[in-house]
């Protein structure tokens, strides 16, 4: 009977990995990796093969590019596939500026997707590589895979080649949040491990939404400071502007979609705010939507005192964000726990990140 057992066990275990390699087609192929920087911005350009990709219906697929060092990590915009099994799959490009679903049916013949990102550069990227983080999960938020591959063992100086090609419309990356305070802060050449770099600072406010809809901040004196800023670098001799980087997030309320189109419109009616009856260079203010702050909610969970905390966060941690998390959410504890958040926590997700980079000349 027992060996009968682990004959089961090993059975079972070599069709969940068949099923695997199935839905991910013998893992993800890259051409065409391109990972440098010029001292200014860090550069990723991927071809990604989308030929022979199988995902199940109601499983999703996603990659994430990373730039990682020993010590530092960065998330760039991922690449989402939802899966309609034997019918083929919807696809996010979050590296482009129109994210809208495209769908490669399986008779499609689908070729490779182009991928773009760039990001300011930081002396810590000296010394980083490049990685692609797969995530697979099935329906009901099973992770069925979970992995990540190196795509590039260093970064390259000078890519003048990228630099000089017609953008796509591609979005950099914007900063990642570091807290929820209204309150400008700055930082300077101290925080760089290689004092031979130029120094830089950036000033980053947060504004605040009075309602999940609004396009405009809740504090005009918050406002006013994000100009007198840009007001100071632009007349000043002795520094330049690198950019102004607007982010919009928003609560976990909601379909995805709407709410990462939400903030696609606010963060560029905060641009266009800014950019009304001033002399700003508008080739140097980029605009990100967010969509739904997933970790700002979990910062913001882990921080309060409400009840059911702990399932609340292993909801959020173990259950996909396409296969049924925020329903479980609802329906954890008859609702309750869903309801604070909604009366509490989700107001604080309605926010504007800006932040003004600028260097000495």
């Amino acid at each position: 009977m027992k060996k009968i057992f682990y004959m089961f066990l090993a059975i079972t275990f070599v069709c969940l990995q068949q099923k695997a390699n199935a839905q991910q087609s013998n893992n993800a192929r890259y051409n065409n990796v391109e990972f440098g920087y010029d001292k200014e911005e860090v550069h990723v350009k991927i071809q990604l093969n989308l030929r022979n990709y199988y995902i199940e219906s109601g499983d999703s697929l996603t990659l994430t590019p990373l730039i990682r060092s020993a010590s530092n990590v960065r998330e760039l915009p991922n690449v989402v596939l939802i899966g309609e099994g034997n019918q083929g799959f919807y696809l996010y490009n979050r590296s482009f500026l129109d994210r809208s679903a495209r769908r490669f049916s399986a008779a499609s013949g689908r070729k490779n997707e182009l991928y773009q990102a760039r990001v300011p550069y930081e002396a810590w990227m000296n010394n980083s590589r490049l990685d692609m983080k797969i995530e697979l999960n099935q329906i009901g938020g099973f992770p069925l895979h979970s992995y990540i591959d190196v795509l590039k063992d260093n970064i390259s100086v000078q890519v003048p080649e990228l630099r000089n090609q017609p953008d796509p419309g591609r979005l950099p990356y914007s900063y990642p949040k570091q807290g929820l305070s209204a309150t400008a802060r700055s930082r300077n050449e101290n925080d760089f491990s290689n004092p031979a770099d130029l120094p830089r600072e950036t000033g980053i406010f947060d504004l605040r939404l009075s309602n999940k809809k609004s396009f405009a901040a809740a504090d005009a004196a918050e406002i006013d400071k994000v100009k007198a800023l840009i007001d100071w670098v632009m007349t000043n001799e002795k520094v330049s502007l690198v950019g102004v980087y607007i982010s919009a997030y928003t609560s976990v309320d909601g379909i995805y979609l709407d709410n990462e189109q939400l903030t696609n419109e606010q963060a560029l009616a905060i641009k266009r705010h800014l950019l009304a009856g001033n002399n700003y260079p508008d080739h140097l203010f980029y605009t990100e939507g967010k969509g739904e702050d997933w970790l700002g909610l979990t910062e913001l969970v882990e921080q309060s005192g409400m009840y059911s905390k702990d399932e609340v966060l292993n909801i959020i941690n173990n259950t996909g964000i396409f296969t049924g998390r925020e329903r479980k959410l609802m329906e954890l504890a008859n609702g309750d726990p869903y309801r604070y958040m909604r009366e509490y926590l989700f107001p604080q997700q309605w926010r504007i990140e800006c932040r003004i980079v600028y260097r000495p000349r």
